[in-house]
């Protein structure tokens, strides 16, 4: 009997946890009322990193958000859909000019639209929602990491890039050092080339030399031996 009532007691408590959990917005994601309507902004992929692609994620709900399970996918019971065309966006981050951004509606999602672009710098982001909702003038701001969701962060590269002026330098050492093996393959060919010259000529000679011995021997002597010969030609 007690271990009924455990088991009861724990199906209880974790039903009520599911149903807190489907009735919020999704997490490292700020939201708040807009007149009758309920904003939920945040980054589409979290956490954010700079330079890999990324965007709005705008979540807009006539009341309070409430959440369904319709082909076996959570989704907005009470959304509000068409709001691509009669609401902007745009993005900011420190002193840069703001970037429009292109409000599109998220396909089996209704109510939640994003807007895609790639942050090049880690910090806080700013989205400014603005337009009309059925009439309602819209012109809300939405800063990360103030508005509960996360700042931009970085991420370890590899292999570590070059900065701007680096491979304009990197190029000029690489002509040089390929200029410099250029011009000690020259002088040692050239050195080759001399030396291979040297050998010949005193070849030459040599033979010049052992052909005047024999004929010296010839004119004294008579024919030379073929001992002769060969000691001549060693020299």
């Amino acid at each position: 009997m007690k271990r009924k009532l455990f088991f009861g007691i724990v199906a209880a408590l974790l039903a009520v946890t599911l149903m807190t959990f489907a009735s919020r917005p999704a997490s490292a994601h700020g939201g708040r009322e807009v007149g009758k309507y309920y904003f939920t902004v945040g980054f589409l992929d979290e956490p954010a990193y700079a330079g890999l692609k990324n965007g709005l994620d705008l979540t807009i709900c006539d009341g309070e958000c409430k959440y369904t399970m319709k082909e076996g996918s959570r989704v907005i019971s009470n959304p509000v859909e068409g709001l691509e065309k009669s609401l902007k966006a745009e993005v900011s981050m420190g002193g840069s000019a703001p970037l429009a951004l292109t409000l599109e509606p998220r396909y089996m999602n209704p109510g939640k639209y994003a807007a895609y672009f790639i942050p090049s710098k880690a910090g806080a982001y700013t989205f400014h929602i603005f337009g009309a909702i059925n009439g309602q003038k819209v012109d809300e701001k939405f800063t990360s990491g103030i508005d509960h969701f996360s700042e931009v962060e970085e991420i370890a590269h590899y292999p570590q890039t070059t900065t701007a002026g680096q491979p304009q330098q990197s190029a000029s050492t690489d002509v040089d050092a390929l200029r410099t093996q250029v011009n000690d393959a020259t002088n040692r060919a050239n050195t080759a080339t001399t030396i291979g010259i040297i050998g010949i000529v005193a070849g030459v000679v040599g033979l010049a030399a052992a052909g005047l011995a024999l004929a010296r021997k010839s004119s004294k002597g008579g024919a030379p031996t073929q001992k002769e010969t060969i000691d001549s030609l060693r020299g």
